[in-house]
């Protein structure tokens, strides 16, 4: 299969899952990467890929100019996001690729990549990853962001986000989320903006395929390594204000009961671009705040508890399937969890407040069978659900349905070229 595989940013090990697709999907297809690239580090992640042997073809976009786009949004009813990553140079550089070569199928990756897809939606196969439903993000941010900043954004996004994925819900007829809670976010839209309350959610969703993350079960592998006596870890990219929001709940909410209990415990904060607001939680001799780490795995790997209590969030948490992997005994917020089959007091422990996280901490710092239960369970669950060559067949699936549906309403093989080009 031919697969043109559009995305907003290079996919790398921070951006796991296109790029855990990406590798999969290469050992039996002919795939093409179509990229937009901002910095530095995204043309770093661009080498990566080529070094690997992928197939990417660049386009350069200035971050100034893609600020301008969003900034002009706020005069109108348009999401800032779809305008910070909507490009006509971006769209008119994959109409002209597939004007030059012919794919079976366009893979479209989250909702800064079909931002500059619209145009050619309609006249090849196409399946759209969204990932997540971001106007649910928007929802959650709104009330429960780390900042004022946060929360005002969120709320203008919110609206405007929930137009545009509605509207794209509702010319797309293949899409894919990483959870439930995203399929039914995304097929309450369409009830919201088509007014439909009779149609059943079956028939709303029939299109939208669950497709969660999975783990690399290679590179994240129990280390075998000590680990270091009652100290915490919470891993992510802490420049995401749910990761940031979430870090402060842990630190002044959960720790101090923690603490009162085991005052020994020490608390890991690991990931890349920490904002001020956490960078000062390091002033506690008992909070190490690592910033940008070449590899997690060591952080994650040597804690003796996980723990994610996502204040609020969307999708499934990598985080937690990394650390059930590698063996690490994880508790997680309520609503996450939501996005697991994992067992909970089998596979993982799950808590819905402060007192109820802390209370589970210290049971599993006071209990090392359990320790080890959990973490040889957790490690055996994302063995048997979150393995990515069978989720990349479950995605080839999704190609196929969309190939046969394309072809099968008497579409013509199609070209790019057909389609009015404004320049």
């Amino acid at each position: 299969m031919r697969i043109l595989f559009v995305t907003p940013y290079p996919p790398s090990r921070i951006r796991v899952r296109g790029y855990e697709f990406l590798t999969q999907l290469q050992r039996e297809h002919e795939v093409t990467v179509m990229t937009q690239c901002i910095s530095e580090q995204e043309q770093v992640d661009v080498e990566a890929l080529r070094q690997q042997r992928h197939e990417v073809v660049v386009v350069q976009e200035a971050k100034r100019q893609a600020m301008l786009r969003s900034g002009m949004a706020l005069f109108s009813s348009q999401s800032l996001q779809v305008a910070y990553a909507r490009s006509t140079r971006f769209t008119h550089a994959i109409q002209d690729l597939c004007t030059q070569r012919t794919f079976d199928v366009i893979h479209v990756e989250h909702l800064r990549g079909i931002a500059s897809m619209e145009q050619i939606i309609h006249i090849s196969p196409l399946v759209w990853d969204a990932v997540d439903c971001i106007s649910l993000l928007c929802k959650h941010a709104a009330k429960a962001g780390p900042s004022l900043s946060v929360r005002a954004v969120a709320l203008l996004e919110q609206k405007r986000t929930q137009q545009y994925e509605a509207r794209m819900v509702q010319q797309l007829r293949h899409i894919a989320v990483t959870s439930e809670r995203d399929r039914q976010a995304l097929i309450e839209l369409q009830r919201l903006y088509t007014g439909d309350l009779v149609s059943s959610d079956e028939a709303l969703g029939a299109g939208i395929t669950v497709l969660p993350n999975g783990v690399d079960l290679d590179y994240f592998r129990p280390l075998h390594q000590e680990r270091r006596r009652f100290n915490i870890v919470f891993s992510g990219k802490m420049s995401y204000h749910a990761n940031v929001a979430t870090a402060l709940y842990l630190y002044q909410q959960i720790m101090p009961l923690i603490w009162q209990q085991q005052p020994e415990a020490t608390l890991t904060i690991v990931g890349s671009k920490p904002p001020k607001s956490l960078q000062l939680l390091a002033r506690d001799p008992r909070v190490e705040v690592t910033g940008y780490v070449t590899d997690m795995r060591p952080y994650v790997g040597r804690a003796e508890v996980m723990l994610s209590p996502m204040v609020y969030s969307v999708g499934i948490q990598n985080k937690v399937l990394e650390a059930m992997a590698l063996g690490t005994p994880v508790v997680v917020a309520t609503q996450a969890a939501a996005a697991f089959g994992a067992r909970s007091g089998r596979d993982l422990l799950v808590a819905g407040s402060a007192h109820e996280f802390a209370e589970a901490t210290l049971r599993l710092m006071d209990d090392a069978p359990l320790r080890t239960a959990l973490g040889q369970f957790g490690r055996e669950y994302v063995e048997q659900h979150h393995e990515w060559r069978t989720l990349t067949g479950d995605l080839v699936n999704v190609y196929q349905q969309a190939i046969a549906h394309h072809f099968g309403q008497g579409s013509a093989p199609y070209n790019v070229s057909l389609l009015p080009v404004e320049r």
